[in-house]
């Protein structure tokens, strides 16, 4: 099957459910209501891929993920309408009859629609009007950004810059060439980031928090692949090598595992020589170079994956923690601040899903263990209703040799942070 060109369908990073075996399932219900329209030829033709000769018109699918979910609806007379929840990002990829991928909704410099900011709440209605083909990007006559998605310059810039680092110059909706989209036969593989950072200090009551101001150096990288039930049922070893154009003398896989019914989650580093930083174990202190990763699993073919990375900084959006205490010492409550590295405040709730908090009494390598406790779970979707900005503790927690928390989230594109906070000598 020919090599299709998209923008970032399966390199864009969604949210996976850690503690699912099944993890794409159908969406049950809906919140926000999507439409469009059609057009018949030659309007929908407005500059066609060469080597996909079919234009928008054939389309009579679309198909929309999001997270661990998925939903395929069907284009009757040239229009469509499907329901997915409110709150995270959503891609919507238009199918022929035969399932073969056209194109992607690109809209307001976004291959993915995020559902937050919405001008109706969970009632909005975004019609997205009539639609053309441009390449591989599927346009709206209606741009919902700035109409019902409402969104600042500074999250719109996150999202976008996030979508560019993650965003394939050449992806495969179609990576086993059996003529079915990876995700509807779960032979899928998303790639998405983690990002590792030392951040500076806890704030008590007694003292404010200090963000160290050293985040480019100090920014650690690690990247995720998660895999469909069928892709390896004999659960075998997980590889990644590249990329081609210039390889890595040694990628790691520093953590791996198979959940029940098969599904997968690798996650890869790039091996430095004498790297003696804290997160030296699950990260490497650059990004993975653009180009093309053959990610392999036992004896199976590889999957040729391509990848391209612009950056993160300085959209990096940072929970600051303040930590309140009762007149015994005990932990009562926890209070965050969010900030870009410039220092201008930002919105977790348009560009975080979850939160959890992580208590530990040693400041060694997280490999050595030390937690104390948690608060909260990432990929859990409970916590989407979490407030963002104070954390009740009930009842109180006995924090007398704390030494780190570390407060960590995922974003609407899945990709996952864990920022780290120490206590500050003498407080």
């Amino acid at each position: 099957m020919k090599k299709k060109y998209i923008f970032m369908i399966f390199l864009l990073s969604m949210s996976i459910m850690l503690t699912r075996c099944d993890l794409f399932g159908p969406i049950i219900g809906g919140s926000v209501r999507i439409h469009g329209n059609i057009p018949p030829a030659p309007t929908a033709k407005t500059s066609l891929h060469a080597e996909a000769p079919e234009g928008l018109e054939t389309a009579k699918h679309v198909l929309l993920f999001g997270g661990n979910e998925y939903t395929l609806g069907n284009i009757q007379n040239g229009s469509f309408s499907i329901s997915t929840p409110a709150g995270g990002a959503v891609v919507l990829a238009f199918l022929d009859s035969a399932y073969n991928y056209i194109g992607n909704l690109f809209c307001g410099g976004l291959n993915v629609l995020p559902l937050v900011g919405l001008s109706d709440g969970i009632n909005t209605q975004i019609d997205l009007g009539d639609l053309s083909l441009n390449e591989y990007a599927v346009i709206p006559a209606h741009d919902p950004f700035g109409n019902e998605i409402i969104l600042g310059n500074k999250e719109t810039a996150f999202l976008q810059q996030l979508g560019r680092y993650y965003a394939s110059i050449a992806a495969n909706i179609d990576s086993d060439h059996d003529s079915i989209p990876d995700i509807l036969s779960e032979k899928h593989i998303l790639l998405s980031g983690q990002f590792f950072l030392r951040s500076g200090f806890y704030g008590t009551d007694l003292r404010s928090a200090l963000v160290f101001n050293n985040t480019a150096a100090d920014l650690r990288y690690s990247l995720r692949a998660e895999g469909g039930r069928n892709i390896s049922p004999e659960q075998e070893d997980i590889l990644l090598s590249g990329p081609r154009e210039d390889p890595y003398a040694q990628i790691t896989t520093w953590h791996q595992l198979y959940l029940d019914g098969g599904d997968f989650i690798a996650c890869f580093k790039i091996e430095i020589p004498n790297d003696t930083h804290m997160f030296a174990g699950t990260s490497s202190p650059a990004p993975f170079k653009m180009g093309t990763y053959l990610l392999s699993v036992g004896n199976q073919p590889g999957r040729s994956l391509e990848y391209s990375n612009e950056g993160v900084l300085p959209y990096l959006i940072i929970p600051v923690p303040t930590i309140h205490t009762n007149n015994e010492g005990n932990l009562s409550s926890v209070s965050l601040t969010y900030r870009f590295p410039d220092g201008t405040e930002a919105d977790p709730g348009l560009l975080f899903n979850d939160l959890s908090l992580q208590f530990d009494g040693s400041n060694g390598d997280q490999e050595e263990g030390g937690r104390m406790f948690t608060i909260g779970n990432l990929f859990d979707e409970s916590m989407r209703d979490i407030d963002f900005y104070e954390i009740s503790v009930s009842p109180p927690r006995d924090i007398s040799g704390l030494l780190r928390v570390s407060t960590c989230c995922t974003d609407l594109l899945g990709n996952s942070y864990e920022f780290t906070w120490f206590k500050e000598i003498g407080s």
